[in-house]
């Protein structure tokens, strides 16, 4: 494979590599890792874990259909008896901490998403995986893996999109048919002896003769593509031999194996389908099914790659839905919603925030976090972003302070 056609090849993976120098080794993987999960379209929270289940078959006009008799619990965590809450929360409620009555301030998708992920509802800020990224790891080549959902950086860490698992195979391993570094090669094992020799001593030459930094990263760039010693082969080495069929999973995979590699700091995943005007039940309820067996997956895989005490999961999405159905049995935006944060540093099995019997926030003591009718504030995502950042060590960054203040918020110690 000559620079060409890696360089076509990692445009089609949508990979922005940065090589090592030769020899280099994957450094290890430190932590913490985040993985921001979005569930795209606005989710129904009390389908989830705010639940507002009917009295029974009579009740007119019910928030939802399923009975408040059949809603489920795990430690102090209430849920939806619905989708697959049970398995999730019965297996994960230990890590796992629930924000309720969280107000994004909008109906609008763009807006909301922005808010979510962002912490500010107007626009100009980047999301927070991007944040992280730049603070923590701005010159690792994978520091910012997106898959879609609110991604603007501000140009503080290139967003790395990786689309096509085959391509990502085929530039780790250039001598590699198809890109299977257990199948045929193009060149023998001796010829690749020489090759790499040949490529090492002109390499050697050039950096001797051009000695500024720019051209010295810019030779270890051209020769890095051409041995295959390049960082996308740190990544190759870590994914797993099989992929899996749902695309949450899928990016799951990409993501939890360049956090091993030692190449990636922050990811967004993105779940489609929460839209549900129409038929909302049978239209939610599965996509609701399918996002949590993703964020499920996310810590088997986490265990697996031996990450996981490294790794914090947030996910929620642009807003909730109407406490109750419009005349096609689907409900519409609605401003409250919920968020969940699992994983390092994350007091779990806890509730924070609620919401009354027709899902409107009940306010809260900024200090105490308990209920305060009428006397404290609606948890906003200001208050969360506040607090996430604390968490992820960027809070007194300069960069942060400077330019992506959070001003208009209290502190809220949600995380202790």
């Amino acid at each position: 494979m000559d620079r060409r056609d890696f360089l076509r090849l990692a445009g089609a993976a949508g990979l922005a590599v940065v090589t090592a120098p030769l020899g280099a080794r994957a450094q290890e993987a430190d932590g913490p890792f985040w993985i921001f999960v979005h569930a795209s379209g606005g989710w129904d929270p009390t389908s989830l874990c705010d639940p507002k289940g009917r009295r029974d078959e009579m009740q007119e006009n019910p928030l939802n259909m399923y009975f408040t008799d059949d809603i489920g619990e795990a430690g102090n965590i209430r849920y939806a008896p619905v989708a697959w809450n049970h398995e999730f929360f019965q297996k994960h409620y230990r890590r796992t901490l629930v924000l309720n009555g969280v107000d994004t301030q909008t109906n609008n998708h763009d807006a909301g998403m922005r808010h979510t992920w962002s912490g500010r509802l107007s626009e100009g800020y980047p999301a927070l995986a991007a944040l992280i990224a730049g603070v923590h790891s701005p010159r690792s080549p994978m520091s910012f893996i997106t898959n879609g959902g609110y991604d603007l950086t501000n140009g503080l860490v290139a967003p790395t999109r990786t689309g096509n698992i085959g391509v990502i195979h085929r530039i780790a391993h250039p001598n590699a048919i198809d890109g299977n570094p257990e199948g045929s090669k193009f060149h023998t094992p001796a010829t690749m002896s020489r090759i790499q020799d040949a490529l090492t001593e002109r390499q050697s030459w050039l950096e001797r003769t051009f000695a500024l930094p720019k051209a010295k990263h810019a030779i270890g760039q051209l020769y890095g593509a051409r041995t295959g010693r390049n960082d996308v082969q740190r990544l190759s080495e870590f994914l797993p031999s099989q992929f899996e069929g749902a695309p949450l999973k899928r990016q799951a995979q990409v993501a939890l194996a360049a956090f091993r590699a030692g190449i990636g700091r922050c990811a967004n995943l993105t779940i489609g389908g929460f839209d549900t005007h129409g038929d909302h039940d049978n239209q939610h309820f599965p996509r609701l099914a399918e996002l949590m067996q993703g964020v499920d997956y996310i810590w088997d895989e986490a265990e697996r790659q031996q990450i996981a005490d490294k790794l914090v999961v947030v996910v929620g999405s642009d807003f909730g839905r109407t406490p109750g159905y419009n005349e096609g049995d689907g409900k519409d935006h609605w401003s409250i919603t919920s968020v969940l944060v699992m994983g390092a540093g994350v007091p779990g099995n806890r509730v924070i925030g609620t919401t009354d019997e027709h899902h409107v926030p009940i306010e809260v003591d900024p200090a105490t976090l308990r209920e305060k009718p009428g006397a404290g504030i609606r948890i906003r995502p200001q208050h969360i972003h506040r607090a996430l950042r604390r968490l992820a060590g960027i809070a007194d960054a300069d960069l942060v302070l400077r330019r992506y203040p959070l001003d208009d918020s209290e502190d809220l110690p949600l995380f202790g």
